[in-house]
């Protein structure tokens, strides 16, 4: 398998992807709002489930493939992600590869999202299980298949948000380091406030991770701060990408600008391999209200980076070797397994 991309159905060569959306949520269902309870297993998708998501998602992936995008990277880990074989479904209606993701999310601060008490603000199997569980829950999903089928996970997530991480991050994100030194797949990060970079990425080198095989998620405005930036690309040297996400154009596209200034710097430096693709972070999910299409991106859903993203960052400079590097090259190095 070394050198292959592991996808909802099977392994497959990087060069088949074209380009990739390295950080998206086709499904994302992590609270029940009407039952006001977190869900806390995974659980085979209902008729009506199965047949919104056909009607209302999977069309967009299609019309995605048609943009030359046929990699797609559903950062959702356990127990929020939809029943396995429902992306094989998916896969085979769109064409498109989805890559899913073993692992932990992080710990949500009280008074976020569906947070109302502090026993769901984070899964309590992260919190309840040793640290060697955890590791081996995250590499059974790798090598025997999500929920007794055949459907493996290709990469695994984990995240943090402060600076700081909590105790029960820290367990997950060592625990995720062991796994993914087991199985040759890469990690993919939550990290969105300034700092958490560094934490993440120190605690990965001390674990003894290829820091190539690691990017840090959520990180436009990290290389949009000057400062931030600078240690970024410190890291960049030692191997570590980064993913900037939730670029959705809206009202004002222009406050784009720096992360493409940001972007010129990267290549200008010599670092441009460590761009680690681009997503939206669109999602279909239940973290701020009753299941259905996010809020905080515009439509249309995943295809926005091709009808709105993409060609507005290209009037705004990125050239065709950026967007080359950042689409197609760079997640074609990084997702295969590398053992």
């Amino acid at each position: 398998m070394n050198g292959k991309v592991i996808t909802a159905r099977g392994p497959v060569d990087p060069h088949e992807l074209g380009n990739v959306l390295m950080h998206e949520h086709l499904h994302c269902d992590m609270y029940d709002w009407n039952k006001k309870e977190l869900l806390k297993e995974g659980q085979p998708m209902t008729e009506k489930r199965r047949d919104y998501m056909m009607k209302e998602a999977v069309p967009y992936l299609g019309k995605c493939t048609e943009q030359g995008c046929f990699g797609f990277l559903d950062a959702t880990p356990s127990p929020w992600r939809a029943w396995p074989e429902f992306y094989k479904e998916a896969s085979d209606a769109s064409g498109m590869h989805i890559i899913l993701c073993t692992g932990f999310y992080r710990e949500v601060e009280m008074g976020t999202y569906w947070v109302k008490n502090e026993e769901d603000s984070i899964w309590p199997f992260v919190k309840q299980a040793p640290f060697e569980e955890l590791a081996d829950f995250c590499i059974k999903d790798i090598l025997d298949g999500i929920h007794g089928t055949d459907v493996h996970a290709g990469a695994i997530k984990l995240g943090t948000s402060q600076p700081q991480m909590t105790e029960a991050e820290e367990k997950a994100l060592r625990a995720g380091a062991r796994a993914q030194k087991a199985t040759g797949v890469h990690i993919t990060t939550h990290c969105t406030k300034l700092g958490a970079e560094s934490s993440q990425l120190s605690l990965f080198d001390e674990e003894g991770v290829d820091l190539t095989r690691v990017v840090i998620g959520h990180t436009a405005q990290h290389l949009m701060d000057k400062d931030c930036r600078k240690t970024c690309m410190d890291w960049m040297k030692q191997g570590a990408n980064f993913l900037p996400t939730n670029m959705g154009i809206g009202d004002n596209p222009n406050s784009w600008e720096p992360l493409i200034h940001a972007i010129h710097e990267v290549f200008d430096a010599g670092l441009g391999d460590t761009i680690a693709g681009f997503g939206l972070d669109w999602a279909f999910c239940s973290e701020s209200g009753p299941f259905g299409p996010c809020s905080f991106i515009p439509p249309p859903p995943f295809l926005h980076m091709f009808t709105h993203t993409l060609p507005a960052f290209r009037k705004m400079g990125l050239t065709q070797e950026e967007e080359e590097a950042i689409m197609v090259t760079n997640p074609k190095r990084i997702l295969p397994i590398k053992m």
